[in-house]
């Protein structure tokens, strides 16, 4: 809201897990548990829209060149959320650190 009562020209883009955490699977491996929050439900579009910003949103890779011209394009506060999903980090990070001490 302030960028945009500033007349802000700026992109900001949300990879959005469903999450409020920083490194979810880094948590886990080092404490076995998560300290996030789960946000399941909230439309970053729509809040985008509500504070007076352009709110765009990637559904599929397909979409992400053409989402990220017309993002980047804009004049003004643009928010774009992404859809991702972390699920498989901690399989990722076990992998590469046992290929990296072998």
């Amino acid at each position: 809201m302030t960028a945009v009562q500033q007349g802000c020209d700026i992109t900001h883009f949300i990879w959005d897990d469903g999450k409020y955490n920083m490194v979810e699977f880094r948590e886990v491996d080092k404490y076995g548990r998560s300290a996030g929050v789960d946000l399941s439900g909230v439309d970053f579009v729509k809040y985008a829209d509500a504070f007076g910003a352009k709110g765009l949103r990637v559904s599929s890779s397909t979409e992400l060149e053409s989402v990220m011209k017309e993002a980047l394009a804009y004049k003004g506060v643009c928010v774009v959320d992404f859809a991702i999903d972390y699920s498989h980090n901690h399989e990722l990070m076990t992998n590469v650190i046992a290929e990296s001490i072998s």
